[in-house]
């Protein structure tokens, strides 16, 4: 078998092969052997035709479809082989002639991973941002914490409702003297001064008192969401049943013990303002190698193919309905309520897909230049690390054992962003 490789630009390649007669008359066989089991000639048991009597009378091309199942996939294999391409996506299969003497050519044309011309990666200029956590900052996480653990209590020593309060109400709505649809609620709880409910109904609540019915004269806004109701003067009939109050705990030792490993509140306060800067260094270092890598991908010439810009749009549209499932919605509502679809959706991922990849590529040719290949100790630790923690730490490590190739390019990136980042000249900044 011969292979010549054509380039078709875009990272996209077509193979020219050339395959033996010798190689067709083995796939020519093969086929015999499959396609004479179903098929039936006068004088003959089923399964039992001779090749010359078959191809005599059904002629050799009852053969071809079945041969070129057999052909195309081994021709492909030995090109990709021979030429030492790197293929991606699924190939396109021409067949350009059948000779039975001479052979078979085919012509293949298939995406290759891109060939990286890489720009300089050494000696970035970037600006690293140093992180810093204030007092007021810590403050207003445990102010946070006390919140979430705050109680409502029943106000027993004042009847009259105040802002800030937790009004108990049942109220029924009327337009033009007749209730209208979704107007009415009972034991209804509305934080006064929350600005939850419609404007001037909340300020009207204020000052009534436990026991006390009241009509409340309101408007709803022009762009209200029900545009029946939308500009609409309504009466509410209210009826204020009990009110309550938040009662946040007291910022003390006991309220760290109460809610931490911690035995004073000093001690979950260096907690809160190690992790506040933890994360936001990890955010710096993050925004500092996405900064040089982009310099690197500009600077590099990269030919993205089709194929993995297409295929890297899915990716992002998975990633993007994992979102929504995480705010208890999904891709057919959102289409719906959008007025858009699968494919103008993957369309608007288009550049930055592209330019995935492009980073991606400009990644790996690095690492191949600085001669970068984590060790299976390395990969070991990675499984290890993420393994760490697991409710289900078997399944876990065997999920990742089966993944190990993916970890180990996945390390091998990182390790390339490393060189990128050890390498580069940097300035700091302060955090705006």
């Amino acid at each position: 078998m011969k292979t010549n490789v054509e380039s078709l630009g875009k990272s996209r390649v077509r193979l020219n092969i050339d395959v033996d007669s010798d190689q067709w008359e083995k796939a020519l066989e093969k086929a015999y052997r499959k396609v004479v089991k179903s098929i039936s000639v006068p004088g003959f048991r089923k399964g039992k035709v001779p090749r010359p009597i078959l191809e005599r009378q059904y002629g050799q091309e009852v053969l071809y479809e079945d041969a070129m199942d057999l052909l195309v996939p081994e021709a492909f294999a030995q090109a990709v082989e021979e030429t030492e391409i790197d293929p991606v996506g699924e190939p396109d299969m021409q067949v350009k002639d059948i000779d039975p003497e001479e052979g078979v050519q085919l012509a293949i044309e298939v995406d290759v991973y891109p060939q990286v011309e890489l720009g300089e990666y050494r000696g970035l200029a970037a600006e690293k941002t140093v992180p810093s956590v204030d007092d007021e900052e810590v403050e207003q996480v445990l102010e946070n914490m006390r919140e979430r653990q705050s109680e409502l209590v029943t106000v027993d020593y004042r009847t009259d409702a105040q802002e800030g309060d937790f009004a108990v109400v049942d109220f029924v709505g009327y337009m033009d003297g007749e209730p209208f649809s979704g107007g009415a609620a009972e034991d209804y709880m509305l934080e006064l001064g929350s600005g939850q409910f419609i404007p001037g109904f909340e300020e009207q609540v204020v000052g009534m008192n436990v026991g006390e019915d009241k009509e409340i004269e309101v408007t709803f806004p022009e762009d209200y969401e029900a545009e029946h109701l939308a500009g609409k003067d309504v009466v509410f009939k209210v009826s204020l049943k009990e009110l309550k109050e938040k009662v946040l705990p007291e910022l003390d030792d006991e309220f760290a013990k109460d809610i931490s490993e911690h035995d004073t509140l000093d001690a979950l306060k260096e907690e809160i303002h190690h992790e506040l800067l933890s994360e936001r260094q990890r955010r710096a270092q993050s925004e500092l190698e996405n900064q040089l890598v982009d310099q690197v991908a500009a600077n590099s010439e990269v030919e993205v193919p089709e194929s993995l810009i297409e295929r890297q749009s899915e990716i992002m549209l998975n990633e993007f309905s994992r979102s929504l499932m995480y705010q208890g919605m999904n891709l057919e509502y959102y289409f719906e309520a959008a007025g858009t679809n699968s494919q103008a959706l993957m369309e608007g991922f288009r550049p930055d897909a592209e330019h995935r990849v492009k980073r991606e590529a400009v990644l790996f040719a690095i690492a191949e230049e600085e001669g970068i290949e984590p060790t299976d100790e390395e990969v070991d630790s990675k499984i290890d690390e993420l393994v760490e923690g697991s409710s289900q730490p078997e399944e876990a490590r065997e999920t990742y054992e089966s993944r190990r190739d993916d970890l180990k390019a996945s390390l091998k990136l990182e390790k390339a962003v490393d060189v990128i980042v050890e390498n580069a000249e940097l300035t700091e900044k302060a955090a705006d």
